[in-house]
């Protein structure tokens, strides 16, 4: 688990991040927010919100316990207009086919600039990822 630091000097899970994204991908008038401790107003303390820019309303609360395939299932039901369970079977399919894919892409983006790293470097000797490489063969070192 890795987690990034916000603007009021916490840190939050990257997972939420990416959700964050997502929600954005999503629908551009949604936006993931989180919720410092000390401002928040509801007697569940859940620190996560989607919100609706453009209506000014909340959408949902999430605490740090729900997982964002769970969040995005929610998003997704609310914006279905049946409530059948298997509305609710698909909805919870797409969101976890969404997620994966949006982890998959990040994954593939940063073996990318590993990758581009790796070629332009001029160093010696690097380590990446635990493990020490010969900047000129591209081999590991023992």
């Amino acid at each position: 688990m890795v987690f990034i630091p916000t603007e009021t000097n916490h840190w939050v899970d990257e997972s939420f991040e990416r959700l964050a994204r997502m929600v954005k991908d999503y629908d551009e008038f949604l936006e993931l927010r989180w919720i410092p401790p000390e401002r928040r107003t509801r007697e569940d303390r859940k620190p996560y919100i989607i919100y609706d820019i453009i209506r000014n309303v909340e959408v949902l609360y999430a605490s740090e316990l729900d997982n964002p395939q769970e969040i995005l299932t929610r998003l997704y039901m609310a914006d279905t207009t049946r409530n059948d369970v298997l509305g609710l079977l698909e909805a919870n399919e797409q969101a976890n086919q969404a997620y994966n894919m949006q982890r998959q892409a990040d994954q593939y983006e940063e073996a990318a600039d590993q990758a581009k790293f790796m070629i332009n470097t001029r160093l010696h000797t690097f380590k990446m990822n635990g493990k020490k490489f010969d900047g000129h063969t591209l081999r590991v070192k023992e």
